[in-house]
Protein backbone atom coordinates (compact mmCIF):
# COMPACT_ATOMS: atom_id res chain seq x y z
CA UNK A 1 0.00 0.00 0.00
CA UNK A 2 1.34 3.57 -0.77
CA UNK A 3 0.25 6.68 1.21
CA UNK A 4 0.26 9.88 0.08
CA UNK A 5 0.89 13.13 1.67
CA UNK A 6 -0.72 16.45 0.76
CA UNK A 7 1.11 18.63 2.10
CA UNK A 8 -0.43 22.45 1.41
CA UNK A 9 2.19 24.99 1.08
CA UNK A 10 2.62 27.59 3.83
CA UNK A 11 1.44 30.84 4.50
CA UNK A 12 1.93 33.21 1.49
CA UNK A 13 2.02 37.29 0.97
CA UNK A 14 -1.00 36.56 -1.97
CA UNK A 15 -2.23 34.70 1.06
CA UNK A 16 -2.41 38.07 3.74
CA UNK A 17 -3.18 40.51 0.77
CA UNK A 18 -5.86 37.69 -0.42
CA UNK A 19 -4.85 37.83 -3.62
CA UNK A 20 -6.06 35.03 -5.65
CA UNK A 21 -3.10 32.95 -6.53
CA UNK A 22 -3.18 30.07 -9.29
CA UNK A 23 -0.18 29.69 -11.64
CA UNK A 24 0.84 32.96 -10.55
CA UNK A 25 3.27 33.15 -7.31
CA UNK A 26 4.47 34.68 -4.21
CA UNK A 27 6.83 33.99 -1.72
CA UNK A 28 6.16 32.41 2.01
CA UNK A 29 6.12 34.97 4.91
CA UNK A 30 8.23 34.35 7.79
CA UNK A 31 4.92 32.97 9.03
CA UNK A 32 4.92 30.17 6.28
CA UNK A 33 8.35 28.95 6.39
CA UNK A 34 7.99 28.70 10.05
CA UNK A 35 4.36 26.44 9.41
CA UNK A 36 6.56 24.17 7.07
CA UNK A 37 9.13 23.74 9.02
CA UNK A 38 6.19 22.91 12.02
CA UNK A 39 4.84 20.53 9.87
CA UNK A 40 8.12 18.54 9.09
CA UNK A 41 8.84 18.06 12.61
CA UNK A 42 5.42 16.95 13.46
CA UNK A 43 6.19 14.33 10.94
CA UNK A 44 10.01 14.25 11.41
CA UNK A 45 10.05 9.83 11.65
CA UNK A 46 7.95 9.34 8.85
CA UNK A 47 9.89 7.93 6.05
CA UNK A 48 8.89 8.68 2.66
CA UNK A 49 10.20 7.08 -0.37
CA UNK A 50 9.22 10.09 -2.76
CA UNK A 51 9.01 13.24 -2.40
CA UNK A 52 7.30 15.50 -5.36
CA UNK A 53 6.44 19.40 -5.12
CA UNK A 54 4.27 21.56 -8.05
CA UNK A 55 6.58 23.81 -9.91
CA UNK A 56 5.76 26.97 -7.38
CA UNK A 57 7.83 28.55 -5.52
CA UNK A 58 6.19 28.71 -2.64
CA UNK A 59 5.00 24.79 -3.10
CA UNK A 60 9.07 23.75 -3.58
CA UNK A 61 9.79 25.81 -0.48
CA UNK A 62 7.50 24.44 1.30
CA UNK A 63 8.31 21.17 0.88
CA UNK A 64 12.13 22.37 1.43
CA UNK A 65 11.39 23.63 4.73
CA UNK A 66 9.44 20.71 5.45
CA UNK A 67 12.24 18.23 4.59
CA UNK A 68 14.92 19.95 6.36
CA UNK A 69 13.16 18.33 9.87
CA UNK A 70 12.72 14.85 8.50
CA UNK A 71 15.09 12.30 10.33
CA UNK A 72 15.42 10.21 6.71
CA UNK A 73 15.35 13.36 4.20
CA UNK A 74 14.86 12.49 0.68
CA UNK A 75 15.07 14.46 -2.60
CA UNK A 76 12.19 17.05 -3.76
CA UNK A 77 11.37 16.37 -7.43
CA UNK A 78 9.08 19.04 -9.09
CA UNK A 79 6.40 18.26 -11.01
CA UNK A 80 4.03 21.46 -12.74
CA UNK A 81 1.40 18.73 -12.81
CA UNK A 82 1.06 19.51 -9.14
CA UNK A 83 0.59 22.77 -9.76
CA UNK A 84 -2.73 24.87 -7.85
CA UNK A 85 -5.29 25.45 -10.52
CA UNK A 86 -5.17 28.50 -12.88
CA UNK A 87 -7.73 31.00 -12.47
CA UNK A 88 -7.50 32.82 -15.74
CA UNK A 89 -8.58 36.60 -15.75
CA UNK A 90 -8.62 36.61 -11.80
CA UNK A 91 -5.33 35.76 -11.04
CA UNK A 92 -3.56 39.01 -9.38
CA UNK A 93 -6.68 40.04 -8.72
CA UNK A 94 -8.48 40.28 -4.75
CA UNK A 95 -10.93 37.44 -4.33
CA UNK A 96 -13.76 40.31 -3.43
CA UNK A 97 -13.32 41.02 -7.24
CA UNK A 98 -13.58 37.58 -8.05
CA UNK A 99 -16.31 35.84 -5.90
CA UNK A 100 -18.67 39.08 -5.17
CA UNK A 101 -20.21 38.59 -8.08
CA UNK A 102 -21.38 35.06 -7.12
CA UNK A 103 -22.45 36.37 -3.87
CA UNK A 104 -25.35 39.31 -5.39
CA UNK A 105 -26.74 36.03 -8.01
CA UNK A 106 -27.48 34.86 -4.01
CA UNK A 107 -28.44 39.03 -2.72
CA UNK A 108 -25.85 38.40 0.26
CA UNK A 109 -22.76 40.46 1.17
CA UNK A 110 -19.19 38.93 0.71
CA UNK A 111 -18.04 36.92 3.10
CA UNK A 112 -15.06 34.88 1.17
CA UNK A 113 -15.06 31.17 -0.48
CA UNK A 114 -16.02 29.81 2.20
CA UNK A 115 -19.29 31.23 2.68
CA UNK A 116 -20.51 30.21 -0.72
CA UNK A 117 -20.68 26.95 0.88
CA UNK A 118 -24.25 28.09 2.19
CA UNK A 119 -25.34 28.03 -1.50
CA UNK A 120 -23.02 26.33 -3.72
CA UNK A 121 -21.04 22.98 -3.42
CA UNK A 122 -17.01 23.47 -4.65
CA UNK A 123 -18.48 22.15 -8.51
CA UNK A 124 -21.22 24.78 -8.39
CA UNK A 125 -18.77 27.36 -7.48
CA UNK A 126 -16.48 26.17 -9.96
CA UNK A 127 -19.01 26.62 -12.99
CA UNK A 128 -19.93 30.12 -11.43
CA UNK A 129 -16.06 31.13 -12.07
CA UNK A 130 -16.47 29.45 -15.36
CA UNK A 131 -19.00 31.27 -16.93
CA UNK A 132 -17.93 34.15 -16.15
CA UNK A 133 -14.08 34.28 -17.27
CA UNK A 134 -14.77 35.32 -20.82
CA UNK A 135 -10.67 34.89 -21.26
CA UNK A 136 -11.39 30.76 -21.34
CA UNK A 137 -7.80 30.67 -19.30
CA UNK A 138 -9.98 29.50 -16.24
CA UNK A 139 -8.75 25.99 -15.58
CA UNK A 140 -11.48 24.56 -13.47
CA UNK A 141 -11.88 21.82 -11.69
CA UNK A 142 -12.18 19.17 -15.07
CA UNK A 143 -8.88 20.27 -16.39
CA UNK A 144 -6.91 20.86 -13.03
CA UNK A 145 -8.13 17.42 -12.60
CA UNK A 146 -6.87 15.79 -16.01
CA UNK A 147 -3.48 16.84 -15.52
CA UNK A 148 -3.49 15.96 -11.76
CA UNK A 149 -4.82 12.41 -12.20
CA UNK A 150 -2.01 11.81 -14.43
CA UNK A 151 0.06 12.28 -12.00
CA UNK A 152 -1.46 10.40 -9.71
CA UNK A 153 -1.69 7.17 -11.89
CA UNK A 154 2.00 7.18 -12.25
CA UNK A 155 2.79 7.28 -8.87
CA UNK A 156 -0.07 4.29 -8.54
CA UNK A 157 1.74 2.07 -11.38
CA UNK A 158 5.28 3.00 -10.27
CA UNK A 159 5.01 2.52 -5.92
CA UNK A 160 3.65 -0.41 -4.35
CA UNK A 161 4.88 0.52 -1.04
CA UNK A 162 5.61 3.47 0.99
CA UNK A 163 4.88 7.00 1.89
CA UNK A 164 4.68 9.78 -0.58
CA UNK A 165 5.05 13.48 -0.01
CA UNK A 166 3.12 16.29 -2.33
CA UNK A 167 3.40 19.33 -1.75
CA UNK A 168 0.55 21.89 -3.57
CA UNK A 169 -2.19 24.17 -2.88
CA UNK A 170 -5.19 24.14 -1.70
CA UNK A 171 -7.96 23.97 -4.84
CA UNK A 172 -5.95 21.37 -6.40
CA UNK A 173 -6.11 19.55 -3.51
CA UNK A 174 -9.89 20.07 -3.13
CA UNK A 175 -9.84 19.01 -6.83
CA UNK A 176 -8.57 15.22 -5.69
CA UNK A 177 -10.80 14.92 -3.25
CA UNK A 178 -13.72 15.89 -5.49
CA UNK A 179 -13.18 13.53 -7.92
CA UNK A 180 -11.86 10.50 -5.70
CA UNK A 181 -13.99 10.43 -2.97
CA UNK A 182 -17.01 12.50 -4.70
CA UNK A 183 -19.30 11.52 -1.79
CA UNK A 184 -17.14 13.36 1.22
CA UNK A 185 -18.60 16.70 2.15
CA UNK A 186 -15.79 19.28 2.15
CA UNK A 187 -16.11 21.80 4.47
CA UNK A 188 -13.80 24.69 2.81
CA UNK A 189 -10.02 25.02 1.78
CA UNK A 190 -7.25 23.44 3.86
CA UNK A 191 -5.26 25.19 5.92
CA UNK A 192 -1.85 26.23 5.35
CA UNK A 193 1.12 23.60 5.91
CA UNK A 194 -1.53 20.88 6.75
CA UNK A 195 -1.66 17.41 5.43
CA UNK A 196 -4.65 15.37 4.36
CA UNK A 197 -3.17 11.29 3.70
CA UNK A 198 -4.83 9.35 1.00
CA UNK A 199 -3.89 5.09 0.63
CA UNK A 200 -3.76 3.20 -2.46
CA UNK A 201 -4.36 -0.43 -2.11
CA UNK A 202 -6.03 -0.92 -5.63
CA UNK A 203 -8.48 1.36 -4.12
CA UNK A 204 -8.14 5.16 -2.56
CA UNK A 205 -8.94 5.45 0.64
CA UNK A 206 -9.60 9.27 2.54
CA UNK A 207 -7.09 8.45 6.36
CA UNK A 208 -6.78 12.39 7.51
CA UNK A 209 -8.63 15.56 6.00
CA UNK A 210 -6.73 18.77 6.85
CA UNK A 211 -5.13 17.80 9.66
CA UNK A 212 -3.32 20.77 11.32
CA UNK A 213 -2.13 18.80 14.45
CA UNK A 214 1.65 17.92 12.98
CA UNK A 215 1.97 21.22 12.66
CA UNK A 216 0.71 22.03 15.79
CA UNK A 217 3.30 19.63 17.55
CA UNK A 218 5.96 21.75 15.61
CA UNK A 219 5.09 24.55 17.20
CA UNK A 220 4.98 23.51 20.39
CA UNK A 221 8.55 21.97 19.97
CA UNK A 222 9.82 25.41 18.65
CA UNK A 223 8.56 27.33 20.64
CA UNK A 224 9.62 25.62 24.00
CA UNK A 225 13.07 25.53 22.52
CA UNK A 226 12.88 29.19 22.32
CA UNK A 227 12.00 29.89 25.57
CA UNK A 228 14.88 27.61 26.44
CA UNK A 229 17.38 29.82 24.88
CA UNK A 230 15.97 33.18 26.03
CA UNK A 231 16.46 31.57 29.32
CA UNK A 232 20.06 30.47 28.80
CA UNK A 233 20.98 33.94 27.61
Amino acid sequence: MITLFLLRHGETVYNIQEIVQGWNDSPLTPLGLYQAKCTGYGLRDKVFIKAISGDSGRQVNTANEFMKENKHPTEIIADKRFREMCFGKYEYGTYIEMLEPVYRKFNSLYKGHDGLYEYLDDIGIDLELYQRDETGKFEGIEKTWMRISEALKEICDKYKNGNILISTSSFAINTILINLFPDFKLNGLVSNASVTVISFDGTFQLLDYNNIEYRKEGEEHFSKSDEKQMINI
